[in-house]
């Protein structure tokens, strides 16, 4: 349970802190991650799949939960993956509206990502350490 509690503690606190960086035209534009956390599915039409990390974090977690370390580690490794698809986005030119109008580009990761990918990678530890479930 230790483990799971890391991770999701981890996760609220990446919700609470800027979590990215974007320059615009009129300048920089920082994303708190409770923003990502709302708008992040729809990234998906930009070819943005970072967000997806989330469903497959929130499965492991029911799974390790109910006692099943093995598969929770699987789903969290593969959050774990799609969350560090992130650092595909730099230098990416990204719609910043939905006219496709504005532009933006990831040019600095910051502390909310870390922690989202901190919480991403405590999932797996449960197949690790069983025990502290």
């Amino acid at each position: 349970m230790k483990v799971l509690a890391l991770s999701i503690a981890l996760f609220a606190a990446a919700c609470l802190l800027p979590a990215l960086e974007f320059q615009q035209s009129h300048g920089t534009d920082v994303q708190w991650g409770a923003n990502i956390l709302a708008v992040g599915w729809s990234g998906i039409f930009a070819g943005v799949l970072a967000w997806y990390a989330n469903p497959f974090w929130v499965l492991g977690l029911v799974l390790g939960l109910r006692g099943k370390p093995k598969p929770a580690a699987i789903a969290g490794l593969v959050a774990l993956a799609i969350g560090c698809s992130t650092f595909t986005l730099f230098g990416k030119v990204l719609p910043a509206d939905e006219g496709n109008v504005n532009h933006m580009t990831l040019v600095r990761t910051l502390a909310g990502c870390y922690c989202w990918l901190a919480s991403l990678a405590t999932l797996p530890l449960v197949a690790i350490f069983p025990k502290s479930r």
